[in-house]
C-alpha cells in the first residue's frame, strides 16, 4: 500500500481528494497547512506528497524546495490556481514530478496517480540491462542505476533526479538523437506542450557538472533544432583528475 500525503488548506478539496484516493493500494494523510505537512513528512516518509502551493503558513514552492534539499526520491505533485506558464516551470523546475491546475477532476487526479506509481514501480523494480553490477560505464563516467549516483574518475558528482534520469536515458544509447518531448515524455512520464525548454536548463546544469568547459560540451552535444545525444566518442574524452 502507498502512503500519500495532502498539504492543501482548502478542505472540501482535501476530502475529495482523499474520497478518490483512499483504496486498497493507498492511504491518504490530509494536512491544511505546511508546517504540520512537513512535520509528517519528516516522521512518516510517505510515498508520495500532494502538494497546494497557496498555503496559509508557509508557500508550496519553499516547501517542495525544502524537501528536495535533502530528498530527490519522494514524488511530489503540485496541485496550485497558479496557471502562469512560469509558475509551472518553476514548480518542475524545483523538482516536482508533475504540476496540475486548479480547478481539476479528481478522477484525472487518481489516473495520473496510477500511471506515475505503475511507472515508478516498473521503473525502480526491473535492474536495467546494462551490467551485472546495474551499471553503465561510459569512459571515465560511471552510472549506477542501482544506487543512483554517477562518478567521473572515480569522483561522486552531487546530482539530482531528473538530471540523474536524463543522464542515464542519454548515456543508455550513445549516439542517439533525443528530442525534447522524448526526454520528457521518458523521465516526466508525460507530454507538456511549450516546457521542452525545460529539459535545456537541465541540460545546462548536467554539463556544468561533468564538462571541463560547458560552452564546448564532449559529452552530451546539442543537435540544433532537434535535441540532444550522448557521444559516442566517450572513450577518448580526457577528464582532468
Amino acid at each position: 500500500m502507498k502512503n500519500i500525503l495532502v498539504i492543501e488548506d482548502d478542505p472540501d478539496i482535501g476530502n475529495l481528494i482523499r474520497k478518490s484516493l483512499d483504496s486498497a493500494h493507498y492511504t491518504t494523510a490530509v494536512y491544511e497547512n505546511g508546517e504540520e505537512g512537513l512535520k509528517f513528512y519528516k516522521s512518516s516518509h510517505p510515498d508520495l506528497v500532494i502538494l497546494d502551493l497557496s498555503l496559509p503558513d508557509i508557500d508550496g514552492m519553499d516547501i517542495c524546495r525544502t524537501i528536495r534539499k535533502s530528498d530527490e526520491s519522494t514524488p511530489i505533485f503540485i496541485l496550485s490556481a497558479r496557471t502562469e506558464e512560469i509558475d509551472r516551470i518553476m514548480g518542475l523546475e524545483l523538482g516536482a514530478d508533475d504540476y496540475i491546475t486548479k480547478p481539476f477532476s479528481v478522477r484525472e487526479l487518481k489516473t495520473r496517480v496510477d500511471v506515475f506509481f505503475r511507472r515508478w514501480d516498473k521503473k525502480i523494480g526491473i535492474k536495467p540491462n546494462v551490467g551485472q553490477a546495474g551499471e553503465i560505464m561510459r569512459g571515465a563516467l560511471k552510472i549506477d542505476s542501482i544506487r543512483r549516483r554517477v562518478t567521473l574518475n572515480e569522483n561522486i558528482i552531487n546530482i539530482s533526479r531528473k538530471e540523474f534520469d536524463i543522464l542515464q536515458l542519454l548515456a543508455g544509447s550513445p549516439g542517439k538523437v533525443f528530442s525534447r518531448e522524448m526526454i520528457l515524455e521518458s523521465v516526466w512520464g508525460v507530454e507538456w506542450d511549450g516546457f521542452e525548454r525545460m529539459i535545456d536548463s537541465h541540460i545546462k546544469r548536467i554539463r556544468s557538472k561533468l564538462e571541463k568547459n560547458s560552452a564546448q560540451p564532449e559529452w552530451i552535444e546539442t543537435i540544433w533544432g532537434i535535441g540532444y545525444r550522448f557521444t559516442d566518442n566517450y572513450e577518448n574524452i580526457v577528464v582532468p583528475d
